[in-house]
């Protein structure tokens, strides 16, 4: 797993590096749950009320938003119930 999260890692510098505007979602475990955008986002990784798990078709919202949005323009939020 070490060299898996240190491949994670220069994946995300990489992007960070790049130039480009970027966003890094970090969603929580995968469902397949039906689209609710009843979700959160840019939540603290300290914060014990999230579920740790989102739907997949909630993830692509939030995605799809953040398109049209600066909100989290070179920011990585988590994304989760």
């Amino acid at each position: 797993m070490k060299n898996i999260f240190q491949d994670h890692l220069l994946q995300e510098e990489h992007v960070k590096n790049s130039g480009l505007d970027w966003t890094i979602v970090r969603p929580a475990a995968f469902t397949d749950g039906d689209k609710s955008t009843n979700y959160r986002h840019g939540f603290s990784a300290t914060d014990k009320t999230v579920k740790l798990k989102i739907a997949r078709a909630d993830v692509a919202d939030f995605i799809l938003k953040q398109v049209h949005s600066s909100l989290y323009l070179l920011k990585s939020p988590g994304i989760s119930y």
